[in-house]
């Protein structure tokens, strides 16, 4: 069975540790994430701008 742990319960570097997680600094790491996205709407990048001033 799956145990689910709460992030607030574990730190970087016991996930290190315990779950052999590293840093990748590869750019085509999950380079699916970055390409062939669909456009950004006008209503989009309307709240972009307004969530990050």
């Amino acid at each position: 069975m799956v145990k689910t742990i709460p992030a607030r319960d574990i730190s970087l570097y016991e996930l290190e540790e315990k779950f052999g997680l590293q840093v990748i600094k590869d750019t085509d790491f999950f380079s699916e994430w970055a390409e062939n996205l669909p456009t950004l709407t006008d209503g989009e990048k309307q709240a972009m701008s307004q969530t990050s001033r």
